[in-house]
């Protein structure tokens, strides 16, 4: 079982300050142009173990289900700059604030800021970045924050979750692969490293994941929870899974095949109309039955 846990000298001073203002609003009009292009950009090799490199990770709101993907460049192509880009297709792109800026210092703490909110990244342990203090348009959002690697890029997928009917037990959710977990099925795919849940203002994280038998349709009797499987990306293939939330413990089984366009039970190999889950309170007396939808 899995508990999930409920950022003359006076001309020559005029002119310099000029040239620094100048240098200032290119470099962050540079970075604020560049930051839509962040979903393309490729952690550079030599930042692996630095600071410095891409960032990328899942924010979800505090109060709502808008939800999405955040990345991060702390200098990975010599820029500094975030983009953040929700289910809705919403765009925002952010750049650190002047103050966190300093020449000639080392930095791991930035306060990115743009026209739409901000927020606080810290990378002192590149291990486990962490991402606060996030607002948009006034409404607080949880996140969460891998470095991703040359090697093997972070990938992030989002979802929202509601019960059947009513729909009044809902949520939205999000998984991370940070590329630590490379091809364990030996099918391309990349190892879920985290989930992230939010239901009713609270945020619920996990990082441990059961691997399931998937042999009558994968030939694999011990399948390790993936994303991108094949190769394709957007496939999730995370079977017969549970963790506890909320003060109480959920089944799920949450697999799509990208390619075909279909969500799967791969344990029996059958076709599914989306991703499904079953919660339990803690006194065992309220089930709630319903549906996971990926983005």
């Amino acid at each position: 079982m899995k508990r999930l846990i409920p950022t003359y000298v006076s001309v020559c001073l005029v002119v310099l300050m000029l040239s620094c203002s100048a240098e200032d609003n290119t470099e962050t009009y540079d970075a604020e142009a560049n930051a839509v292009l962040l979903k393309e950009q490729l952690p550079t090799r030599a930042f692996d173990q630095s600071p410095n490199g891409l960032y990328h990770g899942a924010v979800l709101s505090a109060s709502t289900q808008a939800r999405g993907k955040i990345w991060v460049n702390i200098g990975n192509n010599g820029l500094h700059n975030a983009l953040i880009e929700l289910a809705d297709g919403s765009i925002y792109t952010f750049t650190p604030s002047p103050e966190f800026m300093t020449a000639n210092a080392v930095r791991t703490v930035f306060n990115y800021i743009g026209s739409a909110g901000s927020f606080v990244v810290d990378v002192s342990d590149i291990n486990n970045p962490q991402l606060s203090e996030l607002n948009l348009g006034n409404e607080a959002f949880f996140g969460q924050l891998v470095k991703s690697l040359s090697a093997s890029p972070a990938s992030v997928a989002t979802a929202v979750f509601s019960e059947f009917g009513s729909g009044s037990f809902s949520g939205t959710w999000s998984f991370i692969a940070d590329g630590s977990i490379v091809n364990p099925n030996g099918d391309n795919g990349v190892g879920i490293s985290s989930l992230m849940i939010v239901y009713n203002g609270e945020v619920f994280t996990d990082s441990s994941f059961d691997a399931f038998d998937a042999s009558s349709c994968l030939n694999n009797s011990n399948y390790v929870p993936t994303l991108n499987g094949f190769g394709v990306n957007g496939s999730v293939i995370s079977d017969y899974q549970n963790s506890e939330f909320a003060g109480g413990t959920t089944k799920w089984d949450l697999s799509y095949d990208a390619s075909s366009g279909s969500y799967m039970d791969y344990r029996n190999c059958s076709g599914m109309g989306s991703g499904i889950f079953s919660w339990t309170s803690g006194d065992g007396l309220v089930m709630v039955n319903g549906e996971i939808m990926l983005d």
